[in-house]
């Protein structure tokens, strides 16, 4: 005879079968979860043993995709910088066909006005490209300037000139000149009084500025414009036609004897700065492509190519350019001395102190009278009033009596020279930095392809990384539906059931 606690249901077989069902039904419902998720679990607990490689993996991703975000921007800007240096080229390529055009014929001087129209005509396009080109490498994107180095929220170029006759004005090709070579383009000094410890000024020709402190005005050379801040005077500018590496700089436009007291009794105290058209820095911005690479974006408005391009228009556009020939006569420098080494030709003792302060830099000069230079043309980089600097330096030669004949026509082949030198640099001229529009795409198209590549290869390994957290992560559907079957099935038996153990009881036994 069965014992009666097999047959009618006690306290705890109830609670143990209600627990059953509770189980069972929270296991149906972590499925439905499932399923409507697509996930194995809501939280790491729940696939505690792969939570730290899922982890890995999500950050891995999450970095992945931090990477292929930057490359993104990065590869927009190049491409904006690509597309400045494009047109760049493109606006050189015709300015350098248009001068060449010019200088096939010969200007027989005096000038006649068919001449002088020619001349006009070619600086009225030097000093657009010049604002064009000013234009191209101001280019931004998303707020930044990109030609500007590391100092991104300033202009790369500054040209604040509207007008072509603004423009000379300022440069008149006379007393102010625009600069002829690199390090007097694109200086960056600035000089308060306690760093060049005041300021002596001297009237002329030649007038001088003589800095306290000699060796703060040792970087500047001959060519720069320079600029006195003062609130005594306002902004005073001058070129600086030499450098005697004593502190003391010959500069033009020559002072009176009343405006070199005035500068002395309200400006030695003032801060002297360079003037350069770039307005960034030299910080080279370092782009970090992924994990184990870095590309340097080094690219700026005073990148040699750039440089000389500019400088090259700003040599054509300036004034003085119909000027009429300036003669020295030999008598006036008694006898010239010719020196390979220095690059320079003097005057002997005894020639005037300021014989040669009509010749201005930029312009070209040959000494007819020279046995081993006269077949020469040379411009003129620096001038102290007795001592030229020419380009290319000249042979050296003993004293000789010779005149020396000045040309502005000559910046014509000098700009033209300079242009071709800033499209393709020719590796023999040695005056002159390496570095041309050329090289400047090419870098730019090397590192869009490296950013190309690097995305690209980035979205390839963020799909495997996707797949490996769906591995981990993802249920499987099918398989989740069966088992919801199946929880589903067995609830319900286990209501079936548990409703009739609920209807047993002891009066019903009995």
């Amino acid at each position: 005879m069965m014992d009666i606690a097999t047959r009618v249901g006690t306290f705890a077989q109830r609670s143990s079968l209600v627990q059953q069902m509770m189980t069972t039904q929270k296991r149906l419902y972590d499925t439905q979860v499932q399923i409507a998720t697509e996930k194995k679990s809501q939280d790491y607990a729940g696939i505690s043993s792969n939570s730290f490689r899922l982890v890995t993996l999500e950050n891995d991703k999450a970095r992945n995709q931090l990477f292929i975000q930057s490359n993104t921007i990065a590869n927009t800007r190049l491409s904006a910088m690509a597309t400045s240096a494009e047109a760049i080229d493109d606006r050189l390529r015709t300015m350098r066909s248009d001068l060449l055009n010019l200088t096939m014929g010969d200007f027989e001087t005096p000038l006649d006005d068919e001449a002088r129209d020619k001349l006009e005509d070619i600086q009225v396009r030097a000093f657009a490209a010049l604002k064009d080109i000013a234009d191209y490498l101001n280019a931004r994107q998303d707020g930044r300037y990109l030609f500007s180095g590391g100092r991104s929220d300033s202009a790369a170029v500054d040209i604040p000139f509207s007008s072509l006759s603004e423009f000379q004005a300022t440069y008149d090709g006379v007393d102010v000149t625009y600069p002829v070579t690199r390090a007097s383009n694109v200086p960056d000094i600035t000089l308060t009084n306690a760093e060049h410890g005041g300021l002596t000024f001297v009237a002329g020709p030649p007038s001088t500025i003589t800095a306290g402190t000699a060796a703060s005005v040792n970087g500047i050379q001959p060519g720069t414009r320079i600029s006195l801040d003062d609130p005594d005077i306002g902004d005073t500018e001058f070129t600086v036609t030499a450098n005697d590496g004593a502190g003391v700089l010959t500069i033009t436009p020559s002072l009176t004897a009343l405006e070199a007291a005035t500068l002395n009794a309200n400006a030695a105290d003032a801060t002297l700065e360079t003037v350069s058209y770039y307005g960034g820095d030299s910080l080279t911005v370092e782009h970090r492509v992924n994990e184990n690479r870095t590309i340097e974006l080094g690219i700026n408005a005073k990148d040699s190519g750039f440089e000389k391009a500019i400088r090259a228009l700003g040599i054509l556009a300036q004034g003085g350019l119909d000027a009429s020939d300036t003669t020295i006569a030999a008598a006036a420098s008694i006898d010239l001395t010719f020196d390979n080494a220095t690059g320079t030709v003097s005057a002997n003792a005894g020639a005037a102190a300021d014989v040669f302060s009509g010749l201005a830099i930029g312009s070209t000069v040959t000494f007819p009278g020279s046995a081993l230079n006269g077949s020469q043309t040379f411009t003129i980089t620096a001038n102290d009033g007795n001592t030229l600097t020419l380009d290319p330096p000249p042979n050296t030669e003993p004293a000789i009596a010779s005149e020396a004949v000045s040309n502005n026509l000559g910046r014509l082949d000098y700009a033209k020279d300079l242009l071709d030198d800033a499209i393709d640099h020719d590796a023999a001229n040695s005056s002159e930095l390496a570095g041309d529009l050329q090289t400047i795409s090419r870098s730019i198209g090397f590192h869009q392809v490296t950013l190309t590549r690097a995305i690209e290869e980035a979205q390839d390994y963020e799909v495997f990384l996707a797949m490996r957290q769906i591995d981990i992560e993802n249920v499987n559907l099918i398989e989740a539906g069966t088992r919801l079957n199946d929880e589903a099935n067995a609830l319900e038996v286990s209501y079936q059931a548990y409703s009739i153990v609920a209807q047993l009881s002891l009066q019903d036994y009995l």
